[in-house]
């Protein structure tokens, strides 16, 4: 890999000035400001804490001792095994407070070491992608200081665990099309099998990336043979990663359940046509009437009623969501509506840096340098950036379909700071040069 090869002393230096910065700012935040408490009415966190601490107690993995509105919601279902989270930021937890007790500062402390995973990922993308050691600093040096970064380390949650492995997925797929090399298609299955445990959205998209892994190698000028079995690879080591979940979800309620069981009511809730035409396509609530029918429901039969209700919608509605798709879309990126709560991004914003300024205008601006660099600045390295490309269009796509807030993009932001980072350096490089010539023609006219 030629991330790291080559770089002068004075881009090693700044490499490793920007991560402890980055590292050493992110610790400073951790404590400078107040974090938001797992026991609350938020139910990540809350969640998150709870199975953390039955692992650790040798409880199993359910809600055994949850508090506050969660338990009434859940009743006697928080004393029954459970597979609304997936297991991968639990067990994370659970290894944290087993080794230096319930303090949350010491998770926090996690996180921002996955965020530090994360810039260095983006540093290699950016280097083997554009060969050029001051774009991955550009794109580094955005990555280390974008503060919804910041804010996502400071609760329970498994947003930075999430954005660290689909960005080393990237990493290894950019690397593995300019060398393709069954390790990083191995290396890509291991990362996205780990993501697919940590955020439910890979096992959808496990299928249709192995495939787009497929023309991309065709295109690359591979022949059909490793085409197919490099992706092949990819997709067996994700299910095989995957497959202790499988396994244990299998054992214990006797279904296939590969991801989780909030699917149902994220996707009813997302495609549920009143609740659209009420607050203009960024949906909030369910069916009336639908939790008085699953209440009293198992967890994994609440979850089928619910699924089955919201492909019956989509079948009736397919003009619903097809108009509404756009807006989804521009939600889930810039959060069109909501950024002025605090809580826009499903945990605390800094009251100093309104939300406008630390997610909208940034994220709108990395969508524009991303959009300039695709469009107007292409080259050989697009096809090597396909399956960051892709990953950005299927998850975008994807959103159409569920509840989305403004969390939910975070995990992709590193992949699109690299292209908006190429596409910023093009622009204000070539009106540099542009600027030198005319003034060099102004003066030889004069």
């Amino acid at each position: 890999m030629k991330s790291f090869s080559g770089l002068s002393a004075k881009h090693r230096a700044w490499l490793v000035a920007i991560l402890a910065c980055g590292f050493v700012a992110r610790v400073v935040w951790m404590f400078a400001l107040p974090y938001y408490l797992p026991v609350s009415d938020q139910a990540d966190p809350t969640e998150y804490n709870v199975l953390a601490k039955n692992l650790l107690a040798g409880e199993g993995y359910r809600f055994k001792g949850i508090q506050g509105h969660h338990a009434l919601m859940m009743g006697d279902k928080v004393n029954q095994p459970t597979t609304r989270r997936p297991p991968l930021y639990p067990l994370l937890l659970a290894g944290v407070y087993g080794l230096v007790g319930e303090r949350y500062r010491a998770a926090f402390l996690l996180n921002c070491i996955f965020d530090v995973v994360t810039m260095i990922a983006v540093f290699a993308i950016a280097r083997q992608l554009f060969e050029d050691a001051r774009i991955a600093l550009l794109a580094l040096g955005i990555t280390a200081s974008h503060l919804p970064f910041f804010q996502q380390n400071i609760v329970l949650m498994s947003e930075s665990l999430a954005m660290m492995l689909t960005t080393l997925v990237s990493l290894a797929l950019v690397v593995g099309l300019s060398e393709p090399r069954a390790r990083w298609f191995v290396l890509a299955g291991i990362a996205l099998g780990l993501t697919g445990l940590a955020r439910p959205e890979a096992v959808f998209f496990s299928v249709p990336f192995a495939l787009a892994l497929v023309f991309l190698l065709r295109a690359k000028g591979s022949n059909w043979r490793p085409a197919i079995l490099l992706p092949l690879a990819t997709l067996l080591l994700f299910w095989v990663v995957l497959s202790p979940w499988v396994i244990r979800n299998a054992i214990v309620f006797g279904r296939f359940i590969p991801g989780t069981t909030v699917t149902g009511s994220v996707m009813l809730e997302g495609l549920y046509p009143p609740t659209q035409d009420e607050s203009k396509g960024l949906v909030t609530h369910l069916p009336a009437g639908m939790w008085e029918k699953v209440k009293d429901l198992s967890e994994i039969e609440a979850n089928d009623v619910q699924m089955r209700e919201a492909i019956k919608l989509l079948l009736n509605n397919p003009m619903s969501w097809l108009r509404d798709a756009p807006l989804k879309v521009a939600h889930f990126w810039l959060v069109l509506r909501g950024w002025s709560d605090p809580h826009f991004l499903y945990y605390p914003a800094n009251e100093l840096v309104p939300g406008q300024y630390s997610f909208l205008i940034p994220n709108l601006l990395f969508l524009i340098f991303a959009g300039v660099a695709v469009f107007r600045y292409r080259g050989r390295w697009l096809l090597q950036a396909g399956p960051i490309i892709f990953t950005l269009v299927f998850l975008s796509l994807q959103a159409t379909f569920y509840v989305t807030r403004g969390r939910h993009c975070v995990k992709m932001v590193p992949s699109l700071i690299v292209l908006a980072a190429y596409g910023m350096y093009r622009v204000f490089s070539r009106q540099k040069r542009g600027g030198e010539k005319s003034k060099t023609s102004r003066a030889s006219s004069i």
